[in-house]
């Protein structure tokens, strides 16, 4: 029998299992320092093995978490293998022998997370925090939780905890940075590694001690003042530093316009009016006077005058879209045939062109064809060469399937170079709508060459596979939580029972998964459903992807590269291919 003493130790893995401080622990063993990463677990069981048999009267939670540590490693295996079915009857087993630790509550809340449960799984990790207040994973998994649920308080308050059972969580800290609670900083431009987070509380003391030092400089004082202001975390002392400038420039228009903006950003609505209108008398042919002061007056609940204000905008640019669009409430609830006709009769009052580009919009989405071409048309023959009519044009002359008008109008405007790349994708949805897709793929091809953007180029390409059959879409959307993650596994079904976990739940979207499938002579059949049989809520079944022109290999064994894709907006992607060679794809139910 081996032999063991009663030892004192500050180790973290103690609370977490539920266990006090002063623990058996085994003659022939290292002390534990509390400082390592990874906690000797056998020494202890060996210990706590070596006290139960040796002490038969032992009270406390010895004979309990030596029951429940026969599960630990199964249960491990289980959350690593996605088997959250038997992780969740393996803890079941746990909190019979050991009931109410930290480290089951933990992990019973996870589990309850995967299974798209949230409220369970809040409650379990709140939990396991007040079991054991000093793991910083336990509050970070609580404070993200938290954060995905909108309760931004109280997921600062959790990660504030991470970070003072461990001032360098990272984890925690880049979440409060996530929360603008916290700021990012870097020390050296130069250095990526110099990148330090401070509480927002020591950010505002030490932009407040930038002001009097740029005060040598008011443009830069200026620009530091609406950084702050646009960044969010200290607008207080933008303002502060906005105030210092146009003491120093009482007869610069940005500082006004920008103190305006300001002050309406933390409520003192009649400084920002008072801002706004000595900028009006600084600057009185800039619209952008006169449209600030409506939004300041719509804060303070003055609707007539906003309304006044936003008449005055118009008047001097009736073509500016956010003073249309609140000036006409576009967004509320009257007709759209009735926000149509007001915005062509004001166009044609006017002479102006975004009111007509509006009322094309309203009328589009309501299916009315005839009425957005038209506007859509008179808005080109008044602004010719603005990139918004053109995009607008374009895409309602592809739903009205007039391809010489098409052709005739945007050909040459794309083939030009002078707009950005949405006219070229407008452009080739168009032609692909009415037919034209090696036209349309063509357009998008030369759009992706030279510097063209990154997410410009992935669009492309997806949007070519699509039309040339080589990428299918699921006809079944995919359950998504409303944070921008996948609520539950994506799994391949197989006849005899579920297959592996493709996607995991609780990942972000975007997300991807690449693997191999097993091909049946020239073709391949991928079945997939969300969720586990036996875990929370039945599966849903999302159909088959199936994989065409298959080339058989001569030992029999013939596989396929798949790639499953899972995107924001509950759209299934799915992918194949063979040696290099894509292979064409679709989606069956």
């Amino acid at each position: 029998m081996s032999t063991y003493t009663w030892i004192e130790s500050p180790a973290w893995q103690l609370s977490f299992f539920g266990l006090p401080s002063r623990i058996p622990w085994p003659s022939d063993s290292l002390l534990p320092d509390g400082n390592q990463a990874q906690f000797d677990m056998d020494s202890l069981l060996r210990g706590v093995r070596a006290c139960v048999d040796g002490e038969a009267g032992l009270v406390g939670p010895w004979r309990g978490f030596l029951a429940a540590a026969e599960h630990f490693n199964p249960m491990t295996e289980a959350l690593e293998d996605h088997e959250y079915s038997r992780a969740d009857a393996l803890l079941a087993e746990i909190e019979k022998t050991h009931p109410g630790s930290a480290y089951g509550l933990f992990h019973q809340a996870y589990v309850k997370r995967q299974a798209g449960d949230d409220e369970n799984a809040l409650r379990l990790y709140a939990e396991a925090a007040e079991k054991a207040p000093a793991i910083p994973f336990i509050w970070n998994n609580l404070g993200t939780m938290l954060a995905e649920a909108g309760d931004r308080e109280r997921a600062v308050g959790a990660f504030v905890r991470a970070v003072q059972a461990n001032p360098q969580d990272q984890v925690a800290l880049e979440s409060l940075v996530q929360l603008k609670a916290a700021v990012r900083l870097q020390r050296d431009p130069k250095d990526p590694n110099s990148v330090v987070v401070v509480p927002v509380e020591q950010f505002r003391k030490m932009a407040e001690g930038q002001i009097e030092p740029l005060s040598k400089h008011p443009d830069q004082l200026v620009h530091f003042g609406e950084t702050l202001l646009r960044e969010g975390h200290v607008p207080d002392v933008g303002i502060k530093a906005l105030e210092k400038a146009r003491e120093l420039q009482p007869e610069n228009p940005r500082v006004h316009i920008a103190l305006g903006a300001g002050y309406r950003l933390v409520g003192r609505l009649e400084e920002s009016k008072a801002a706004i209108l000595r900028f009006i008398e600084l600057q009185p042919d800039d619209p952008w006077g006169p449209f600030n002061l409506a939004l300041t007056l719509n804060a303070a609940g003055d609707k007539e005058g906003e309304r006044a204000a936003l008449a005055k905008t118009l008047e001097m640019d009736p073509n500016l879209q956010p003073a249309i669009g609140l000036y006409f409430d576009l967004r509320g609830e009257a007709p759209q045939t009735e926000k149509e006709q007001q915005l062509i009769a004001f166009a044609d009052e006017r002479g102006a062109w975004m009111p007509l580009l509006l009322a094309s919009s309203l009328a589009r989405d309501r299916d009315d064809l005839q009425t957005a071409l038209a506007c859509a048309s008179r808005a080109y023959e008044r602004k010719p060469d603005a990139e918004e009519v053109l995009l607008q044009y374009s895409a309602v002359l592809g739903d009205a399937k007039d391809l010489e008008t098409l052709e005739l109008v945007m050909q040459p405007v794309v083939t030009s170079g002078r707009y950005s790349k949405r006219l070229d994708w407008n452009f080739a949805q168009s032609l692909h709508q009415l037919g034209k897709t090696p036209q349309a793929i063509e357009i998008l091809r030369r759009a992706q060459m030279g510097d063209a953007p990154a997410d410009f180029k992935s669009a492309a390409e997806t949007a070519i596979e699509h039309w040339t059959g080589l990428r299918a879409q699921s006809g079944e959307r995919i359950e998504t939580h409303r944070s921008g993650q996948l609520l539950r596994p994506i799994v391949l079904a197989l006849d005899d029972g579920d297959g592996g976990m493709l996607l995991s739940p609780r990942q972000p979207l975007p997300a991807q998964h690449k693997f191999q499938w097993r091909a049946n002579g020239t073709e391949a059949r991928v079945r997939l459903q969300q969720g586990q049989t036996g875990f929370g809520p039945a599966p849903k079944p999302l159909g088959t992807f199936v994989v065409k022109n298959v080339t058989p290999a001569a030992d029999g064994q013939t596989t396929v590269e798949c790639r499953v894709e899972a995107a924001q907006d509950g759209r299934l992607m799915f992918t194949a291919g063979q040696g290099g060679r894509k292979l064409p794809v679709e989606w069956v139910a």
